[in-house]
């Protein structure tokens, strides 16, 4: 026979399950005794509880936030990689779903590849520019150079 739970017990335990101490329905099982089955069927369920509403928290991550967490994932070994995931706030589902996008390369790595490219074509274009600019001037110091010397001669040679 199941036992039957009040709606403020219900609702006690979802709060447990998505507060800013929000723990796990095993471990919240493992405190009550209730099932961890029947905590995520009320968690599944809590819209149609009366005053009750579950609003996810969604947080945005910045890319260079992604690339760092990624990164410092990759060189943490396996038992470490759940607190570090708890120290950052993430979910490992989402950690994959960011490692399986960079992966991938779908549509934003080809835009970005190609804005590279693009800045990498006009930075060459101009070091020739400034390498042409440079051998101009250098040129020109050489004529200026060159002509000071020669009016330099011809004066000696009308004096003596």
């Amino acid at each position: 026979m199941t036992k039957a739970y009040s709606i403020p017990y219900k609702k006690k335990m979802i709060e447990r399950l998505t507060g800013s101490n929000a723990k796990s329905a095993k471990a919240v099982a493992a405190e009550t005794g209730v099932a961890p089955d029947t905590l995520s069927r009320w968690l599944r369920d809590a819209n149609n509880l009366p005053g009750v509403s579950i609003k996810k928290r969604v947080r945005h991550w910045p890319l260079d936030q992604k690339i760092r967490v990624l990164a410092e994932a990759a060189k943490t070994p396996g038992a470490e990689l759940p607190a570090l995931l708890a120290h950052e706030g993430l979910l490992l589902a989402e950690l994959e779903q960011w490692r399986l996008a960079l992966s991938s390369d779908l549509g934003g790595s080809v835009l970005v590849m190609r804005q590279l490219r693009k800045l990498e074509r006009e930075l060459a274009r101009k070091d020739k520019a400034l390498a042409e600019a440079a051998a101009l001037l250098i040129l020109k110091k050489k004529v200026d150079h060159l002509w000071a010397d020669e009016d330099d001669d011809t004066d000696k040679e009308s004096d003596g």
